[in-house]
């Protein structure tokens, strides 16, 4: 597995590509649809006149999502371990897993994951090509915020925005504040995110 590791403000934003899902992904963004007509309400989060889906996605009967938590969780927990300096047998959990529509218009305010260690977002299907809406940033960007908050001129990159391609993935610490750009296509912006968490912590704090 081919995997970047783009350092932000002194934060690891690690980056990968997953090539079952550039195969997978019309009968997977189809799929999704479905799940959202059968469950319109959905729930509140960070969306803003997006679609959020319950977070135990995982636990869906469709193969197909099966398949997709299954990648999620080998790749992301590889990516965990190295980034940690984890031992290859370090347990790490997948403990939620959500799918985000978002039509004309939605966006996600800026939020982080905490209690978390380490989150995440897998693209199901996006514009690859959107046009900028100035300042750098494009239609459905996700950009992360610096945690120190000093600003210019000690820290002038206050933010740094992504913009994904189908089948992108990044994991990151879930302390991480970002934020989703609006979506300003007729076609929806399907993404999956998901939350990782050390069992070692869990186990202490337990105690």
């Amino acid at each position: 597995m081919k995997a970047d590791n783009r350092l932000h403000f002194g934060v690891s934003i690690l980056e990968t590509s997953l090539p079952w899902l550039l195969e997978n992904h019309s009968p997977l963004r189809d799929c999704l649809l479905t799940l959202r007509h059968q469950s319109e309400q959905g729930l509140q989060r960070s969306n803003q006149r997006g679609w959020h889906s319950q977070d135990d996605l995982f636990n869906s009967d469709d193969p197909l999502i099966q398949q997709l938590s299954q990648q999620v969780f080998e790749v992301g927990t590889q990516l965990i371990r190295h980034a940690e300096k984890f031992p290859a047998d370090e347990k790490v959990l997948l403990s939620s897993m959500w799918a985000n529509i978002n039509d004309f218009g939605a966006w996600n305010a800026p939020h982080a994951h905490l209690p978390c260690e380490w989150s995440g977002v897998v693209y199901i299907d996006v514009n690859e090509n959107p046009q900028s809406a100035g300042g750098g940033i494009h239609d459905g960007d996700i950009l992360f915020f610096d945690p120190i908050t000093v600003g210019a001129p000690y820290r002038p990159a206050t933010t740094v925005s992504y913009t994904p391609k189908i089948g992108s993935m990044y994991v990151f610490p879930s302390y991480l504040m970002h934020m989703v750009a609006p979506h300003f296509e007729e076609k929806p912006r399907i993404s999956v995110a998901f939350n990782f968490r050390i069992a070692r912590n869990i186990e202490a704090i337990a105690r």
